[in-house]
């Protein structure tokens, strides 16, 4: 008899759960089960059909053999091992003194991250153990590393039905005490197929808290334009939920325009675009050192103000990124009016009674830093201060909202903007800016700000990120773009290397949906 088949490289895609009786755990058992082997001769009589419940129920003995059948006695001393692990943590064993609860449950995820061959047999060990369990406590201590199993590591496709079919039934059972935590366990499992599982091991507090019965983890999302959005994460939440959330509370509610928006972990100068399909715990460190922002990443669908929030937002991201060269502006007698009526109209959006006169420090504040040294600051502050006389003051919600009209119509906007220092293209003046949006990716000369080379997403095969090639230099990214018949290859180095290369990843894999 071999052992059940691990999962392959193609899991189960569907979580259907056939109807009837069938794909029980005593089916399981009595296939493929060590012990149901050596009742063969006795098959479909009472007597196999009470063998095989045995198998699949609590047993205060530890185990002497592997459930299932494994060849190699390695496997089979890991799978007994892990029995008694198992055990401990449920409160079933004693511990030793050096070892706790957490122990426990590190050393049996570490074991499931190890031998993927190993995955089916800790499932059918815990389902084992929380089967006609008569020890709350010891059930309950079952039952949170299942869903802990379930959220991190997928059993095999021959096992993937029986699990289903046991947490279907668990999920229904009105009497039991833990039908809520099953319904769990059933997401966790469709989320690992789908999105993969959660990459990293849960930090201890996060342990601790589960232990206690917290399974929500406070978290503050920090939006543009000061708002702060306070939700709760559980263990296995992935961004698209906490994304859906966020934008229903924006009336950013369609699907479309949800798509746009993406969260960002920050730590340090770290900024990293976190995918939809990705688990916020893997990016929340122990030390809280990591912050999580909103962005609107791309600007496909229309704009519309009738969220309050959602004006407050979409205002404070695009007046951040113009004042801190995040838009690219062109220096001319033309962008000078223009920032006199944008300086005017951030004047007006501050209160809802705004002076008519305006100091140069102010000024200054309402400036972008790239344009500050060029700009004749007299003839900027005279312009503005004419304008705040003679016009009749907006409401700071309408002045917002012009603001936002008047930058979109700027040449660059919709552009993620990154400053780029070496090109292996020498025909490409550097130093340049490199823009990205939802279409193609663009070379702008940073003096003359006109587009040298336009790159159609769509013609972008592969990219890697280069690491530095001395001691404090830049990370870079290799782009391989072009057709069969024309493939080009071009690296870049720039500071903002790895945001932008996982900017362009999110992208791509919008682009996909």
């Amino acid at each position: 008899q071999s052992s059940v088949p691990s999962l392959t490289s193609e899991p189960s895609s569907i979580m259907l759960v056939p109807a009837g009786d069938h794909y029980t755990m005593m089916d399981f058992a009595t296939a493929y089960f060590r012990e149901a082997q050596s009742m063969q001769g006795l098959k479909g009589t009472p007597a196999e059909k009470k063998h095989a419940a045995d198998l699949v129920q609590y047993t205060k003995v530890p185990i002497q053999a592997s459930l299932l059948q494994y060849a190699d006695s390695e496997l089979n001393e890991l799978s007994t091992n892990n029995f008694r692990t198992l055990m401990r943590f449920m409160g079933d064993q004693s511990k030793p003194k050096n070892q706790n609860e957490i122990d426990c449950i590190y050393e049996i995820l570490q074991l499931c991250k190890e031998k993927e061959n190993l995955h089916d047999e800790i499932y059918c060990q815990v389902i084992k153990q929380v089967t006609h369990n008569p020890n709350q406590e010891s059930l309950m201590r079952g039952w949170l590393l299942l869903n802990l199993l379930t959220g991190y590591f997928l059993p095999s496709n021959i096992l993937m039905p029986y699990a289903t079919k046991f947490l279907q039934l668990a999920s229904v059972d009105p009497s039991s005490t833990h039908h809520e935590i099953a319904k769990i366990c059933q997401s966790n499992l469709r989320k690992n197929v789908m999105y993969g599982g959660r990459r990293h091991l849960p930090f201890p507090v996060e342990l601790e808290a589960l232990l206690k019965g917290r399974s929500a983890r406070r978290l503050q999302i920090l939006m543009p334009g000061g708002v702060e959005y306070l939700t709760r994460i559980k263990t296995f939440t992935v961004a698209k939920e906490l994304l859906q959330e966020i934008c229903e509370q924006m009336g950013a509610g369609e699907e479309e325009e949800m798509q746009e928006f993406i969260l960002v972990a920050i730590r340090s100068k770290a900024v990293r675009p976190i995918r939809w399909e990705e688990y916020l715990h893997d990016y929340l460190l122990e030390d809280d050192l990591v912050t999580v922002t909103l962005r609107r990443l791309t600007w496909k669908t229309p704009l519309h103000f009738e969220n309050k929030i959602y004006t407050e937002v979409h205002y404070g991201q695009v007046l951040w990124d113009y004042l801190h060269g995040r838009i690219l502006l062109k220096h001319s007698k033309e962008m000078e009016v223009q920032v006199g009526i944008l300086a005017m109209l951030q004047h007006w959006a501050k209160t809802e009674e705004p002076t008519s006169t305006l100091s140069r420090e102010e000024l200054m504040e309402y400036t972008p830093k790239s344009l500050q040294s060029s700009i004749d600051a007299q003839a900027l502050q005279n312009q503005v201060v004419m304008q705040l006389r003679t016009r009749q003051p907006l409401q700071p919600r309408d002045a917002k909202i012009q603001f936002l009209e008047h930058m979109m119509q700027l040449p660059f906007f919709g552009y993620n903007i990154y400053y780029v220092e070496r090109v292996s293209d020498d025909t490409i003046p550097v130093p340049c800016f490199f823009g990205v949006n939802k279409e193609e990716l663009i070379v702008v000369d940073s003096t003359t700000q006109v587009i040298s080379r336009v790159i159609p997403l769509k013609e972008l095969q592969r990219m890697r990120t280069l690491q530095p090639v001395s001691e404090g230099g830049l990370y870079g990214i290799e782009l391989n773009y072009g057709s069969a018949a024309n493939p080009k290859t071009m690296w870049i180095e720039l500071s903002q290397a790895k945001e932008m290369y996982h900017t362009l990843v999110v992208i791509l894999d919008k682009a996909e949906l």
